[in-house]
């Protein structure tokens, strides 16, 4: 299977702290690749290398084959790596449609111009209409973010991502802080917009994790403890003992 992703001996230290330690791993393109691990394991870390916000102590990244070590993250998001935060960002003062009309439209023409006329939008309209119905947000398109839920927020920041029809989606824990409702919502977000695309996902929740993801790599200071399906973890003695049974 073709891979997305490919590290090799990754490695990234904060002030003599090793947060990724020499991680080695091959990310299968396609489904949703979830990774776990408890607070400190380094998932964040291992997020921000791939996407480019920071550069690596060491080692290598590939992705599709070509080699984006030295690559800004700027420069990898215009291969199609699209990635969320734990923190939602939004423009809060702005509409859920105007949230999404500059991601579009920025997208579209490199620029996001608020003053642009109507007339002139032409397919972007299309397109924002598109996005707005494929995240559940269209009938809210007129509301204020600032005023949206934190569910609906989360689900708009996930909309501005995939406005640039990314083939490849990290979303660094999209489930923080919502409620049941919401994270049913969310996760039945994901798995519509996860056709066609590769969805890399760092999550706490384990049962959601185990019910939506294809594969799952399990972190533990940071480096890789298992990676397998949900069956294969949840019955790997390691996994199991670094979680205190909570898998089994």
């Amino acid at each position: 299977m073709a891979y997305i992703f490919k590290t090799e001996k990754l490695t990234r230290r904060f002030s003599g702290f090793t947060a990724v330690n020499a991680v080695s791993l091959e990310i299968p393109e396609g489904g949703v690749r979830t990774i776990i691990g408890p607070n400190g394991a380094g998932k964040t870390t291992f997020f921000n290398l791939l996407s480019g916000l920071l550069p690596p102590s060491e080692g290598r990244i590939w992705f599709r084959e070509r080699e984006i070590t030295a690559l800004l993250a700027y420069q990898r998001a215009r291969l199609g790596i699209a990635r969320s935060f734990q923190i939602t960002n939004i423009f809060g003062r702005l509409t859920v449609y105007e949230n999404v009309r500059l991601a579009v439209q920025a997208v579209h023409d490199g620029r996001a111009n608020f003053f642009l006329p109507e007339r002139r939008l032409g397919n972007l309209a299309d397109k924002t209409d598109r996005v707005l119905r494929d995240v559940g947000l269209y009938e809210a398109r007129e509301a204020r973010a600032e005023n949206l839920s934190h569910g609906d927020q989360r689900r708009l920041e996930i909309g501005l991502v995939i406005a640039s029809d990314p083939p490849v989606l990290l979303l660094d824990e999209p489930l923080a802080g919502m409620s049941p409702a919401e994270t049913h919502e969310t996760v039945d977000l994901i798995q519509r917009i996860a056709p066609g695309r590769t969805i890399l996902l760092v999550e706490h929740d384990i049962d959601v994790v185990m019910a939506i993801s294809t594969t799952i790599t399990v972190f533990q200071t940071g480096q890789v403890l298992a990676t397998g399906t949900p069956q294969e973890i949840r019955a790997n003695e390691a996994v199991q003992r670094a979680y205190l049974g909570e898998l089994a």
